[in-house]
């Protein structure tokens, strides 16, 4: 994808120094704010009104790294998942590997457009399994 924006670094326009980063609020909606680059120069008032002195860092970006993780039953279960005392029992669900009645359960997220999972976890045998809604699937 061509882009014709500007890279290097941001100098200020009335005294040449090196512009810094800063967080401002957004004047139409003050619960917003956005990245600029302003000058720190003690004797040099820069507004943060003008679009000339105070660059949109946005403007400059050179790489962005977007982070999608879908969460795996490897991520968050372990060995000594069944004794940590901290999290939720259950005895009203049963397991379909050995059919013991008690697991511990937590929530995650399972994905970018999923949603919120109960995950569940045999007291007896260690199997981990998920339950969207009504049905449950097996993590293995």
């Amino acid at each position: 994808m061509a882009d014709d924006r500007q890279t290097s670094m941001q100098f200020c326009n009335e005294c040449n120094n090196l512009m810094y980063p800063k967080e401002v609020k957004d004047e139409t909606d003050p619960t917003e704010s956005r990245l600029v680059y302003v000058c720190k120069a003690a004797n040099c008032i820069v507004s943060a009104k003008s679009r000339k002195q105070c660059i949109d860092a946005e403007s400059t970006m050179v790489w962005k790294h977007v982070v999608q993780h879908t969460m795996k039953a490897d991520d968050f279960v372990n060995a000594d998942i069944t004794q940590d005392p901290t999290l939720p029992r259950t005895r009203h669900v049963t397991c379909s590997k050995c059919n013991h009645k008690e697991a511990v359960y937590l929530q995650a997220v399972s994905g970018p457009q999923q949603g919120i999972s109960l995950y569940f976890v045999c007291c007896g045998c260690n199997h981990t399994w998920k339950q969207d809604g009504k049905s449950m699937s097996s993590m293995e």
